[in-house]
């Protein structure tokens, strides 16, 4: 569960702070029997929005604050080169390096992770329980808990995983050390393993730019039901029926193909990267015709974009409420009626739908959603930009602490549009 996140000079942001706590004092009454959840709970007194909405003008960098945790993400999963990833603001040079520090909570547990890194280098990387370190590096010289220590994993065996698996050999870390641990040595300790674990598969990121194909999104849920693809499809297909689209059923077949065929433009194809294998991928949806019987209509050619991308949206959405993780969703409402957009939010904020606390995080320019009061002031934040500031972040619920005229989500929407806040465009056409 997602607690906040520093962002420190990435693409637009300079200076940044994300805060995705309940943030309205008391809890309403009855709270624990009500059908929309106000907030998660963490345990410990700790409550967390199960959703955030950010608001704002083109160009503010609503998309940006989304990135960066997708550059944390490629970092600790894939240990992706320092160079693709570090992206500073380019339009005011006051920092040197990207820092970015995450607090999460897992079984009751605070975890603070945070890594400062340039192009070349990795200066800072941390990882804290509770507040007590369990390792610390900076400038690759290390400190670990002794909890994490044995006979077998003495802090000078630690070291030199760090010297000849993070380094360059030049005396710069360039890999995260929380990368090659979780990757190599899973089994050291159970907090790096948890910890290594929110980031591999407890984040999960879609992009309208590069939308999840519907195969991908069976294997990623599949993940959720011990390797189950036609329960996976099932789910799915169940889904997108009851948000309305008119699909009876969903069929991929999957057949052996020779590798020395060329793969044509529409072709679906899944290659075993190990064995190097191809199955050509054939997927159909069932339709009734006029008559009312079933014919089958090719899922690339005959469905719309817009349902191909819900399809894929809706097998990550199963697999973030299934496992608790979080969502992070660029243009939620993109090729969505704003009614299946409510819907989507409320899967999120239903205590039935979401047993484990998992969270969605979206930007979004559509305002339709906050006409039912689906959203708390908590959940909705106004993102906007200066030259000297970069991306600025402000939540509804700081606005009326700080004596604004903010008496609900509704009234807000209407003096939103109006133009009394930041964060929406003044067009001179």
């Amino acid at each position: 569960m997602l607690s906040s996140f520093f962002i420190r000079n990435f693409r637009s942001i300079l200076e940044l702070r994300l805060d995705f706590s309940f943030a309205e004092g008391k809890a309403p009454n009855g709270f624990k029997s009500l059908v929309v959840m106000p907030f998660l709970d963490a345990g410990d007194g700790q409550r967390f929005v199960s959703c955030a909405a950010f608001f704002g003008a083109n160009a503010a960098g609503k998309s940006n604050i989304l990135k960066a945790f997708l550059t944390l993400k490629l970092l600790l999963k894939n240990g992706t080169a320092l160079a693709e990833v570090f992206e500073p603001n380019l339009l005011n040079p006051k920092f040197k390096e990207t820092t970015f520090e995450i607090e999460f909570w897992l079984d009751g547990q605070c975890f603070v992770y945070r890594i400062a890194f340039s192009a070349l280098l990795i200066t800072e990387e941390s990882l804290l329980k509770n507040g007590i370190p369990v390792f610390t590096i900076q400038q690759l010289d290390p400190d670990f808990s002794p909890e994490i220590l044995s006979d077998t994993y003495t802090k000078k065996k630690l070291s030199e995983i760090i010297r000849v698996e993070c380094s360059d050999g030049n005396g710069r870390q360039t890999k995260p050390f929380l990368h090659r641990i979780g990757l190599g040595y899973p089994g050291l300790h159970a907090d790096l393993k948890s910890a290594f674990g929110f980031f591999e598969s407890g984040l999960i990121y879609f992009s309208n730019e590069h939308p999840i194909p519907l195969p991908v999104a069976v294997e990623v849920l599949a993940s959720s039901l011990q390797g189950d693809e036609t329960a996976a499809l099932h789910e799915i297909t169940d889904v997108v029926r009851r948000l309305d689209i008119d699909i009876a059923a969903i069929e991929i077949v999957q057949r052996e193909t020779a590798q020395e065929k060329a793969i044509l433009p529409g072709d679906v194809v899944r290659i075993n990267t190990q064995t190097g294998v191809r199955h050509s991928l054939q997927i159909t949806a069932t339709h009734q015709n006029v008559s009312g019987e079933p014919t089958l209509l090719d899922f690339f050619k005959h469905e719309s974009a817009g349902t191909q991308r819900l399809a894929g949206l809706v097998g990550l959405i199963l697999y973030a409420l299934k496992t608790g993780s979080v969502f992070l969703v660029d243009e939620l409402e993109c090729s969505l009626h704003p009614l299946l957009m409510r819907e989507i939010v409320l899967l999120f904020k239903k205590r039935r739908h979401n047993p484990k606390g998992a969270q969605i995080i979206f930007t979004t320019h559509n305002t339709d959603i906050l006409d039912d009061s689906i959203l708390r002031l908590s959940e909705i934040a106004l993102v906007r930009k200066t030259a000297a500031n970069g991306t600025m972040v402000r939540r509804l619920v700081e606005a009326k602490k700080a004596g604004e005229d903010i008496r609900n989500v509704t009234n807000f929407r209407r003096q939103y549009l109006a133009g009394f806040y930041s964060g929406v465009p003044h067009p001179a056409l």
